[in-house]
C-alpha cells in the first residue's frame, strides 16, 4: 500500500513503516522519549538514523493525569520542530486533538495530523481540507486524558470499532478528498483483552482499504497482560511492544507508531520477510 502525504510517498507493499514518537511535551509517562525544544530536532534525526519513515510530534499528552497545557504553548511546541523537520524533507505528523494546533501544524509544513479524537470535530477535517493533508483516524470513547472514566464495556467490540472507523473515514474522505489511515486505539477505553481481540481482527479492520497503524507501544495494557499492573515503568514493556506489533504487523498493519525505532527496526527485518504479501 502506498502512503501519500503531501509531497511524500511511502510504499508499504513490502516492508512496514515505522513512526516514530518525538514528544516536546514534559510530562509524558515514558520518561526518555521527552525532549526539549531546544533538542527535539536533534532527538528527530536519531530516530531517522535509527530507521524512522515518520516523525510524530506530539506537546500534549494524552495520559490520565497529564497537565494541561494552552493550545498556543502547545502549538508553538510543535509547530518549531515541525517546520525545522519539513525544511530536511522529513515526514511529520502532528499528534493533536486541537484544530488549532493541526492548522499551525499544517502552516509549519507538517505532512499528517494523528488525531485521537477519529475526525470527529469538523473543524480538524476543515483544515485538512484547506491545506491537503492527510489524517489518522483513531477509535476512542469520551474523550482525550479522560478515556479511563467511560463505560468500557462492548458488546462486539471488532464490530464497534469496525463501524466507527468505517464512518469516520467516509465523512473525512468525502469532506477533505484526503486520503486517511486508521487507528484502532489500542488502551483507550479498552481492557487488555479488548485489545487482544482487536490485534487478531486488525485483518478484518484491513477490509476497510485504508492504511492501518498501530499505536501500542510501552502502553498499560500490556503490562497488564504480563499480569504486572497498568504500569509503564515495567520491566520488560520493550519485549511485550515487539511482540505485539510484530503480530499486528503479520495481521496486515501497515504503520507502527513506537518509542524504539531501532529495536522496531530490527524486529521488522525478520518479520517483514516473513509476512503474507498483500
Amino acid at each position: 500500500m502506498l502512503l501519500r502525504m503531501r509531497d511524500i510517498e511511502i510504499d508499504t507493499s513490502d516492508r512496514t513503516a515505522i513512526m516514530g514518537i518525538l514528544n516536546v511535551s514534559d510530562d509524558s509517562p515514558i520518561a526518555f522519549s521527552r525532549v526539549d525544544k531546544e533538542r527535539a530536532v536533534e532527538r528527530a534525526l536519531v530516530l531517522i538514523q535509527e530507521g524512522a519513515d515518520i516523525i510524530d510530534v506530539g506537546a500534549h499528552s494524552t495520559a490520565t493525569g497529564a497537565r494541561d497545557i494552552s493550545h498556543e504553548e502547545e502549538g508553538e511546541r510543535v509547530s518549531l520542530v515541525i517546520r525545522s523537520l519539513a525544511a530536511r524533507g522529513i515526514a511529520t505528523s502532528v499528534d493533536t486533538w486541537t484544530h488549532s494546533v493541526a492548522q499551525q501544524a499544517a502552516e509549519s509544513g507538517v505532512h499528517l495530523i494523528n488525531d485521537v479524537t477519529g475526525g470527529q470535530d469538523s473543524a480538524m477535517r476543515q483544515v485538512s481540507t484547506a491545506h491537503g493533508i492527510p489524517a489518522c483516524l483513531m477509535h476512542m470513547r469520551g474523550a482525550p486524558k479522560h478515556h479511563r472514566s467511560v463505560n468500557q464495556q462492548y458488546e462486539n467490540i471488532q464490530q464497534e470499532v469496525m463501524l466507527f472507523l468505517s464512518k469516520a473515514r467516509d465523512t473525512f474522505v468525502n469532506e477533505t478528498g484526503q486520503e486517511c489511515w486508521l487507528d484502532p486505539g489500542f488502551g483507550f477505553a479498552k481492557s487488555p483483552e479488548d485489545n487482544l481481540k482487536l490485534l487478531k481482527g486488525i485483518t478484518e479492520l484491513s477490509s476497510l482499504n485504508q492504511p492501518i497503524l498501530i499505536s501500542a507501544s510501552r502502553k498499560g495494557f500490556l503490562s497488564e497482560l504480563m499480569n504486572r499492573g497498568d504500569r509503564q515503568d515495567t520491566e520488560g514493556l520493550l519485549s511485550a511492544s515487539l511482540a505485539f506489533n510484530a503480530i499486528a504487523v503479520q495481521n496486515g498493519a501497515n504503520i507502527i507508531r513506537v518509542h524504539d525505532v531501532a529495536a522496531t527496526r530490527a524486529m521488522l527485518a525478520i518479520v517483514d520477510k516473513a509476512r503474507t504479501k498483500n
